[in-house]
């Protein structure tokens, strides 16, 4: 390949970290790109750069981006809402993020299910990020919620609340303004703000049907589960949406080398990876081995990215 200014899309305290160690393994004394290149990670709103961030690999302003969750990627590839038209994106690697989409609401409301705060017109006090904001829980909560027949809007028209959650920060809830809620829609299950949500409070999640996950799994969602004893109160397990996973994608059609040469960073730098993201609690939540991070792509590896692996035995 030729010199090259390689722009890869981060976004967020934990992609900035990740994509940071990516372009040092690329960038650095070792690096095998041309004499004169040059790497740098751009940032950007964390939640919006998980949507917009794949129109923007696929017309070519950016080299590489970063997603989730994984089954994202498919949904743009595929040109299923909330992408409008087929993008042309390969992945480099899938990162662990063992993450879901859950509806939690606190066991003062007496509520059992999600038809039951239609049925009821609940007015919830929801803790949620901001509305508006693209952030794929935002979009995910509303897509299981019109499946129910009703909107964040509708609970607020029901005398409800949205209580955004800027932060989600880790500070106990009795100090914390965002404690005043009775219910959170969102995901970052793996984070340590959801155990302190149900250490300090008596907490149902909410199932969500099978006829509506039938429904949801057509437009490309994946189903999963909130397993039995994850937080207190979780007697046993609860149908969710499935979040996991960040990943790496580029275009079909970027240089194959580089592609190449960015798994031989990541190899490089795994260590330094995984030290920015120490167990338990942590966003990332496995060790960074190339095996797992060459296994079952949401849509087929870049050519470049499966030589490594295959030629370095972790495919």
């Amino acid at each position: 390949m030729e010199k090259a200014d390689i722009k890869i899309l981060g976004a967020g305290n934990n992609w900035t970290g990740l994509g940071g160690r990516i372009t040092m393994g690329l960038a650095g004394y070792n690096s095998a790109l041309p004499k004169g290149s040059t790497v740098s990670l751009v940032n950007g709103d964390p939640g919006q750069m998980c949507i917009d961030g794949p129109y923007r690999v696929a017309d070519r302003t950016y080299h590489m981006g970063i997603t989730t969750p994984a089954s994202f990627l498919k949904l743009a590839v595929e040109g299923l809402d909330p992408f409008d038209k087929p993008l042309p994106l390969r992945v480099l690697a899938t990162f662990p993020h063992d993450d879901r989409m859950v509806f939690a609401v606190k066991k003062s409301t007496g509520l059992k299910s999600l038809e039951e705060i239609r049925e009821k017109k609940y007015p919830l006090k929801v803790l949620t990020p901001p509305p508006g904001s693209f952030h794929p829980s935002v979009w995910g909560a509303e897509a299981v919620l019109a499946e129910y027949g009703f909107s964040l809007a509708d609970i607020e028209k029901w005398g409800g609340k949205l209580v955004i959650n800027r932060s989600r920060g880790t500070k106990p809830l009795d100090t914390d303004p965002e404690g005043e809620f009775d219910a959170v829609f969102d995901e970052a299950v793996m984070t340590r703000r959801w155990k302190l949500i149900t250490d300090a409070n008596d907490i149902t999640f909410l199932p969500i049907g099978e006829e509506q996950m039938k429904r949801l799994e057509a437009r490309g969602f994946k189903r999963a589960k909130l397993e039995k004893d994850r937080f207190r109160g979780v007697n046993s397990d609860i149908p969710v949406l499935d979040f996991s996973d960040w990943v790496l994608y580029c275009r079909e059609d970027m240089d194959e080398e580089l592609a190449y040469m960015t798994i031989a960073a990541i190899d490089e730098q795994k260590k330094g990876i995984e030290a920015l993201f120490p167990q338990p609690f942590s966003p990332m939540s496995g060790p960074c081995d190339l095996r797992r991070l060459a296994a079952n792509p949401a849509v087929p590896l870049h050519m470049g990215a499966e030589r490594y692996y295959k030629e370095k035995g972790f495919l």
